[in-house]
């Protein structure tokens, strides 16, 4: 596993630099780092100096140093080596030398080399005891990767650095560029974001906690108020900010060594449950955990449905905060003067006509106290695309704000072909498309179904681009996106209702978007894009056949597909299709994380799963239970592939074998430990195991006494283990404004001026 909630600090491998190397790198260090602008010499004709300057150096505000200065590199390629005086022979002569010609007043000795206490104090007083040398200074090899860590200017002027400690730098300050890039692209909405209550929550739980889970309904500003919330950690808190794709991508990102914040948009899927995602997440959680015990911040977004179909599958226990600073966003509850100068800004600093601003202007107070108003409506009305054919009136606007999704589905309707293809390739491409365009021939085919070409579509794309669409840059590339996740909800219910456009949609993506956006029949999914009926199963089952699943992450994918995501009928004739499919299935830990048992789970409810796979699966359970220990199959959907007598004996193991034997389980985790891993998120599975077998069996004196005794022996190891940690202090600018009082001034129209 990644070692990257370690809090030991990053050590730079720089006896793999050379020597040359090094004495650039100690050049830029004093030139650039300590502010001192040095003459460096020719190598083979230094004359015993590698840097020097006559002058007064006055470091860090209170140490002053005046005279001739002498810089030298002491370089070795010794991995471990330490330097002692006896190094320093040769070094002596040339200083003993250069003092007595006034060139050495003050002398700097810079190694790669580790560098003790009791060697430094020797070094220093060898070489000012020569009579014309006043003062010398030794920096190890721990002092110089300090003074990298502590420098980002350092870091960019010699990039090779990135190389020869902790990868992750080089890899966050590109993501923190993609952040600046991203909230950038958000720049109109944010300029138009107002403080509310919403938002004063969400700070209040990221100071109080390091983290909060923005929840609410489609629209409601939860991205907006995300991003107001990173721009600050930019801009004002002094802290980078990442925005991150996945799971994998925050434990590749987090440093312990830096103030970070993480921004997780849609963490559970952007429309609908995405199952991998929320499964990744629950394993990644004891990480979350450590990072914010480490002092960073993060921020996740979910629409409430999806995080709601998503909780099943969060070992929230994991991630105690997420059930503490959960914030609801209910559009319904912003007060009239929230509703108002939401409404406001957008219209006032929107792009629409002046004579437009006139003349809804007097409609615009009764949109803001709307029951469904939102602020994703506000900002349409503020965009002329949205609006070309409404009708300004009471019942016009009322029915714009009522209805958004009809609405926007008939703004793309009337589009022209280039922006309706660019939108058509954006969508087959699963909500992400590479820039610049290069379409396949099926994308040729779509779009020349739907009218255009690859030029219309490359016009279309340019001519939505802040509308519908946003252009952004992601790991050095750029992409095209939807630029609000219910114009993917449009452009789907159109897809959906077209046969023509569904089949352009199954032949045209790429099957692992398909299996994160579709459903095979009407399986009650919320949010799902298109539901694919009996009829074109088979365009599915060819793609699936060309699907390479030796690879685990595609096989796991198809599993989650099956087995959320497909009706009876389909799966009957998937059997059919691949009749080996089943025999190859493996049961391994961890269950809840086991993308194979979720496929025999939906089997057996429909009673397509043969009765010898089902007896091999609970085999695998029942092994897994005491030699892991996994206690997943505690779980009702798993309990239900087992008859009530295997269940009680799969229990009775438990109690009679493993809880009698935990102190060798424990010692045998424990032997197994890297030094690498955060101790409290090692042990984390055990835990979680041995808490669910206690519940269970809550009302046996003898067994909840032993897994209590084993509970506190890893609580003590994992003590002993810990890195001790001091969280960063909160420097107080979560708290700005939050407890501002407002006088609300109601004798004048927040309206008057908007068409000014």
């Amino acid at each position: 596993m990644l070692s990257t909630v370690q809090a030991n600090e990053i050590t730079y491998e720089l006896h793999s630099l050379g020597w040359k190397a090094f004495q650039s790198l100690c050049s830029t260090i004093v030139s650039e780092i300590w502010g001192q602008t040095i003459q460096t010499f020719f190598d083979s004709q230094d004359g015993g100096r590698d840097g020097s300057f006559n002058g007064e150096w006055i470091k860090n505000g209170n140490e002053s140093y005046s005279g001739s200065f002498t810089v030298q590199c002491k370089f070795t390629a010794k991995s471990n080596a330490v330097i002692k005086l006896s190094d320093l022979v040769d070094e002596l002569k040339k200083a003993e030398r250069l003092a007595k010609r006034g060139l050495a007043t003050n002398y700097f000795i810079c190694t790669n080399a580790k560098l003790t206490g009791i060697n430094d104090e020797e070094i220093r007083s060898k070489f000012e005891s020569i009579p014309e040398l006043k003062k010398c200074t030794v920096y190890g090899s721990e002092r110089i990767s300090q003074v990298i860590r502590e420098s980002k200017r350092l870091r960019m002027l010699v990039p090779r650095i990135y190389g020869l400690g902790d990868l992750g730098q080089i890899l966050d300050e590109r993501a923190y560029d993609q952040a600046r890039e991203i909230l950038s692209s958000l720049g109109d909405d944010l300029n138009k974001f107002i403080i509310t209550d919403a938002y004063r929550q969400s700070a209040k739980a990221l100071v109080e906690h390091g983290f909060v889970l923005l929840l609410g309904e489609p629209m409601c500003g939860k991205s907006t108020i995300a991003a107001s919330l990173s721009m600050g950690a930019l801009d004002e808190w002094g802290c980078s900010t990442i925005k991150v794709r996945d799971a994998d991508d925050f434990v590749k990102h987090f440093n312990p060594n830096e103030k970070q914040l993480f921004w997780v948009d849609d963490a559970f899927g952007p429309t609908q449950i995405d199952w991998s995602s929320a499964i990744n997440w629950s394993k990644t959680f004891p990480h979350v955990n450590a990072a914010i015990h480490k002092g960073a911040k993060v921020i996740f977004t979910s629409r409430d449905y999806v995080y709601k179909s998503a909780k099943k599958y969060l070992k929230e226990s994991a991630l105690p905060v997420i059930k503490e600073s959960q914030v609801v966003i209910h559009v319904e509850n912003l007060t009239k003067n929230e509703r108002e100068q939401i409404l406001y800004n957008h219209i006032k600093l929107g792009n629409q006509s002046k004579s437009y601003k006139k003349k809804i202007k007097p409609f615009l107070p009764d949109v803001a106290i709307h029951e469904k108003f939102s602020p994703e409506i506000a900002r349409r009305l503020g965009n002329p695309l949205f609006t070309k054919d409404l009708t300004i009136s009471k019942s016009g606007l009322s029915n714009f704000v009522t209805k958004p999704l009809d609405m926007l589905c008939e703004v793309i309707n009337t589009m022209d072909d280039s922006c309706r293809s660019a939108l058509a390739l954006v969508f087959i491409r699963g909500g992400t498309l590479p820039s610049p365009l290069n379409a396949t021939d099926e994308e040729k085919h779509a779009i020349a179904r739907l009218g255009g070409t690859v030029g219309d579509a490359i016009k279309g794309l340019e001519s939505l681009n802040g509308s519908l669409l946003i252009n952004s840059i992601r790991d050095g590339n750029y992409f095209w996106h939807f630029k609000h996740p219910t114009i993917r909800d449009a452009f789907a219910a159109i897809v959906a209702s077209s046969r023509d456009l569904m089949d352009i949609y199954l032949t045209g993506a790429p099957l692992d978007k398909l299996f994160s956006e579709i459903s095979c029949g009407d399986v009650g999914l919320q949010g799902v894009s298109v539901i694919v009926p009996l009829s074109e199963y088979h365009i599915v089952f060819n793609k699936i056949k060309t699907f390479d699943t030796t690879k685990w992450f595609n096989k796991s994918s198809l599993c989650r597909f099956l087995s959320y995501r497909c009706d009876k009928d389909f799966l009957s004739q998937f059997l059919t299709e691949f009749p080996d499919f089943v025999s190859k299935l493996y049961i391994g830990a961890y269950i809840y994380a086991n993308s194979d048992v979720d496929v025999f789970i939906r089997l057996h409810e429909f009673g397509l799963l043969p009765e010898d796979d089902r007896v091999r699966a609970v085999a695998s359970i029942k092994d897994l239970a005491i030699d892991i220990p996994d206690s997943g199959f505690l779980r009702d959907s798993v309990k239900g592939l087992m008859t009530h007598d295997e269940l009680s004996d799969i229990l009775q193991l438990v109690q009679n074998t493993l809880l009698p034997n935990l102190d060798n389980q424990i010692d045998s985790w424990q032997n197994n430990y890297n030094g690498e891993d955060e101790p409290e998120a090692y042990f984390e599975d055990l835990k979680s195991a041995l808490e669910d077998y206690k519940r269970e069996f809550e009302e046996i004196e003898i067994s909840c006494s032993q897994i209590e005794k084993a509970l506190t022996r890893i609580d003590q190891i994992i003590e002993d283990l810990k890195n001790e940690y001091s969280p960063e202090d909160d420097d107080g600018f979560w708290k700005r404004g939050g407890d501002s009082a407002t006088k609300n001034i109601e004798s004048r129209s927040i309206f008057d001026d908007v068409d000014c």
